[in-house]
């Protein structure tokens, strides 16, 4: 009978050793898994805020069982979380009154909590708690001996129903209603390539329990189990579970990078606003300090320069003066104003250029960076002046194509009409005439457009012919 029980527990739990073959195949693809100090700020998707866990304990005890975990905001500084677990180990049907009986149903919602130990000081915000009773929970550590790992505490309620007999004492069927207490740890175990993970939890639940059940016994000669009595309403305490478990994570953010610290994130959310500010004020000084030293260079050119600039300004004005009317006698004195006043802005121009040009080389010389930036500055400059003359001859040559185009529709325009009007002292012999002769010009053409291509259709198979040949 012995054996009997051994071959019909081992069919029924064959699915379920086969679901803990797998996770140990997979885990032969993975890599250890490393620690992540990075602080910021990450949304996390719907499959990154789940995670599918698995009791070991349990399914030594051959119980299958299975819990899902949701955490409860969308932000990777988040420390709350909901998990349901569940333990299913079915009624095995045997044509006999079996000794051992072991048959439960639990369903239980959890709700935790998660932190991170953090190195504490001997003063400030992070001092060490000194009370015996803030120690029990405490987080604050001077020297933290696992920052890669995740603790844990929270509450749970646990409905079950469950049916058990233990060789030759009284069994029990009945309900329990639990809840209590939880806490242990999760610690990094491997990580897969496609960003999957899988951690190992350890924890311990206790709490109280309500309990209302029957008592049976085994009756192996009329082959039943009768029912011998009845227990409701019973209280007492309970060890609902011990945890070493296998925790899978979807998405690519592994343990490391979760339930961080809000004050810590927000600490580095200030230190990078205050980095940004500093640089700012940098760069506003940097800026100062090169304004200065351009209004001093400006004012030595325009001191040196003014003179030959006027003299500049002064000989163009006297070219334009004296070369304009001969080349093109019918400018205006409006014309020639404006012709002044944009040699003048030129030149002003050119001298604007040539003090920024002798202001960045100063500059430049003693400044690598600046160096490659004025370079680069330059280089991008030739290469919009270029796409600019690019642009221009461009429109240059579409104009000369419009022109083109124009004078053509109108050459067929006059065509047209001249047509028109030598037809209009034609006859109807004479007009039907004249549209035979032009159909048959036309097929005439048609005629010679397809010898044409014969010729080159039987050319081109010629030269193939020989090609295959040779």
């Amino acid at each position: 009978m012995l054996i009997r029980w051994h071959k019909g527990t081992l069919a029924a739990l064959r699915p379920r050793l086969t679901v803990l073959a797998c996770i140990l195949f997979l885990s032969l693809t993975a890599s250890a898994q490393v620690a992540d100090n990075s602080r910021r700020v990450d949304t996390l998707s719907l499959a990154e805020r789940i995670s599918v866990r698995t009791n070991l304990v349990d399914w030594a005890l051959l119980v299958p069982n299975v819990g899902v975990e949701f955490d409860i905001r969308n932000t990777n500084w988040n420390r709350w979380a909901v998990n349901a677990n569940f333990r299913y180990r079915p009624k095995t049907s045997s044509t006999y009154v079996r000794g051992i009986v072991f048959n439960i149903f639990e369903a239980t919602l959890e709700g935790r909590v998660y932190w991170r130990e953090r190195k504490a000081t001997a003063t400030g915000y992070l001092s060490p708690h000194r009370h015996w009773w803030d120690k029990l929970w405490s987080c604050r550590n001077m020297m933290p001996s696992h920052p890669n790992w995740v603790f844990y505490r929270g509450g749970y309620v646990t409905y079950s129903k469950y049916s058990m007999l233990w060789g030759g004492s009284e069994g029990r069927q009945g309900t329990a209603y639990m809840a209590g207490l939880t806490w242990g740890f999760v610690k990094p175990f491997l990580a897969f390539q496609n960003g999957n993970s899988v951690d190992m939890e350890f924890g311990i639940s206790a709490g109280v329990m309500y309990n209302k059940y029957d008592t049976f016994t085994a009756d192996r000669e009329n082959n039943c189990y009768p029912k011998t009595g009845h227990v409701d309403g019973k209280w007492g305490p309970m060890l609902r579970d011990l945890h070493v478990a296998l925790v899978y994570r979807f998405g690519n953010y592994p343990l490391q990078k979760k339930y961080r610290w809000r004050y810590d994130v927000d600490m580095e959310f200030r230190e990078r606003k205050d980095s940004i500010y500093n640089a700012w004020l940098t760069e506003r000084e940097q800026k100062y300090i090169r304004d200065s030293i351009y209004r001093v260079v400006a004012q030595e050119f325009k001191m040196l320069y003014d003179s030959c600039v006027d003299v500049r300004h002064r000989e163009q004005q006297k070219a334009i003066d004296e070369q304009a009317p001969a080349m093109v006698p019918h400018y205006t004195p409006k014309q020639l104003a404006k012709m002044r006043k944009d040699s003048i802005k030129q030149a002003r121009l050119d001298s604007i250029n040539a003090i920024k040009k002798a202001r960045r080389d100063s500059l430049a010389k003693n400044d690598p960076k600046l160096a490659k930036k004025y370079a680069e500055e330059d280089a991008r400059e030739a290469k919009q002046q270029a796409m600019r003359e690019k642009i221009e001859k461009r429109k240059e040559k579409l104009k000369e194509k419009s022109k083109d185009a124009q004078a053509t529709i109108e050459r067929q325009r006059q065509k047209r009409e001249a047509t028109k009007k030598a037809e209009e002292g034609l006859t109807k012999e004479e007009k039907a005439a004249a549209r035979k002769a032009k159909a048959q010009a036309a097929q005439e053409r048609i005629a010679r457009m397809r010898a044409r291509r014969e010729a080159a259709k039987a050319k081109a198979k010629e030269a193939t012919e020989e090609g295959g040949a040779e």
